[in-house]
């Protein structure tokens, strides 16, 4: 790390050709000290450890787009005309899809650069949201602060937030980054700290693996049924995914059905008395029984002819009430067929 910081530290005062050409040199060598360090770790429940390493792989790389710009030297990496960069970070974490950095080259004020980093953030969260049905992902806002003839490095960092397929990714990230970013700067500079803001260095993304199934019932739905928009998938993050798809049926909206937060909490409505959470086909006749209603439940077979999908009856109510609900059923093979998520 002392080589880190004397790299960073000499930013400033090089000047000309061969005193960026020698800094570059450095610089790759100790960009190769710090991935050896992280990914040959000892410890590797030491995360902390690792997100300093790989803030300061961030930083460096900060430097060198910096000091590209100032020498117009364009590298395969660098394009001059920007006023911030990406860059993807390999790191050693098991369930890391990415992590990557919004540098910053041009920008002053921190919500300038927010939100102009947001189209590109949101592309690469997009693109992994493709690969992987559900996400947690959280941000790291690093900047160069001044106080009393000193400076430091400071972060601030968002919470982990689950991001499905069908999130809203810009509310994310002007809820949980830019406003969280935002207050957290203007309440650190306005304590009795004596820190101020001299520099936005970068803005970290780190994307991992979730599976939801450790939190709830929730399951992604198959791709063919997902494209009919035929079912109404209510993410949740608790075992309730029955009850919250008994709500977005007694309550249909058209914008964003997908969140919990739409719809009045189930325990306002609907009577389980004696049932528990996740629920189970057998329990459905009494939960009709307390709330009088009828509910007709539908699975899905695939077809061995053209690869297809069929939708086929389940549990299908004979005297249907005046309140009746269809659901959609999904199985969980891990936990067997009682146990399986609601749509």
């Amino acid at each position: 790390m002392k080589k880190s910081r004397d790299l960073l530290e000499r930013v400033a005062g090089v000047e000309g050709m061969c005193a960026y050409r020698v800094w570059e040199r450095e610089y790759i060598e100790c960009l190769e000290v710090l991935r050896d360090r992280y990914e040959n770790r000892v410890d590797p429940t030491v995360t902390g450890t690792i997100n300093s390493l790989v803030s300061r792989v961030a930083q460096l790389e900060g430097a060198r787009f910096a000091l590209s710009r100032r020498f117009g030297y364009l590298g395969a990496r660098y394009d001059g005309s920007k006023e911030f960069e990406w860059v993807d970070i390999e790191t050693a974490f098991a369930n890391r899809v990415r992590t990557g950095a919004v540098v910053n080259i041009e920008y002053v004020e921190p919500r300038r650069f927010l939100e102009a980093a947001r189209a590109t953030v949101l592309e690469r969260v997009r693109v992994d949201l493709d690969m992987h049905a559900c996400l947690k992902v959280n941000t790291v806002f690093h900047g160069e602060f001044v106080a009393n003839n000193k400076s430091a490095v400071k972060s601030i960092r968002t919470r982990n937030r689950q991001l499905f397929g069908m999130s809203d990714l810009r509310e994310w990230y002007d809820g949980d980054v830019i406003n969280v970013v935002l207050t957290s700067l203007e309440e650190f500079q306005e304590r009795d700290s004596g820190w101020a803001l001299l520099r936005i260095l970068n803005l970290m993304i780190n994307v991992n693996k979730c599976n939801p199934m450790h939190a709830g019932c929730w399951m992604s739905l198959p791709p063919k049924i997902r494209y009919k928009r035929a079912v109404i998938n209510v993410c949740s993050n608790d075992n309730a995914c029955f009850a919250w798809a008994v709500m977005a049926a007694l309550y249909p909206i058209d914008l964003h059905s997908d969140r919990p937060s739409s719809y009045p909490h189930y325990s306002l409505v609907l009577n389980f008395d004696g049932i528990d959470f996740p629920m189970i086909l057998r329990n459905i006749t009494r939960f009709e029984r307390l709330n009088d209603l009828s509910i007709n439940v539908f699975a899905i077979r695939e077809k061995r002819e053209r690869n297809g999908i069929m939708i086929v009856p389940l549990s299908l109510m004979g005297n249907k009430k005046s309140t009746h609900v269809n659901l959609l059923y999904l199985s969980n093979e891990r936990r067997g067929d009682n146990f399986g998520h609601f749509g």
